[in-house]
């Protein structure tokens, strides 16, 4: 629970300079990957994780970083940074769940601006708030009892 929490407010901070300036500061990358680290040594401390699993916990991150690469920047590598320290706060199954909620607000925010004209086939939309969001969410659901 304290690892969700630790996701929120930092998806939350990555959102406001992606949303002003769409760039996430490389020394908040910097921070929210040492507090990952650190959630990791912990859980590996009381047994609750391996190093297996936190392998996993980083893959999605860096498949965004390898998409960002691709994409030659059209996926920005400060996504690719949230997504990594999501993975080692919350684990690879939580880093999906969030990512997957992310990946499904941004399209229904970006099918909403598509039809009111708002947005076009080749805006430049960031995804740290729709990352944000999911945390939130799975916050909330996890906060209700909701598995």
């Amino acid at each position: 629970m304290k690892e969700l929490m630790a996701a929120v407010v930092y998806t939350i901070l990555c959102a406001v300079p992606d949303c002003t300036h769409r760039r996430i500061p490389v020394l908040l990358s910097a921070a929210g990957m040492l507090a990952g680290a650190a959630f990791v040594f912990y859980r590996i401390c009381l047994g609750e994780e391996n190093w297996y699993t936190v392998l996993l916990s980083a893959l999605p991150g860096v498949a965004l970083w390898t998409l960002s690469f691709l994409t030659e920047g059209k996926i920005g590598r400060g996504d690719g940074d949230m997504v990594l320290v999501i993975g080692l706060l919350m684990g690879w199954e939580g880093c999906v769940a969030a990512l997957c909620a992310a990946c499904l607000f941004a399209a229904v925010f970006s099918g909403i601006g598509l039809m009111i004209k708002r947005l076009k086939r080749n805006s430049r939309i960031p995804f740290a708030p729709f990352l944000s969001a999911a945390c939130l969410f799975l916050e909330v659901l996890c906060l209700t009892g909701g598995t």
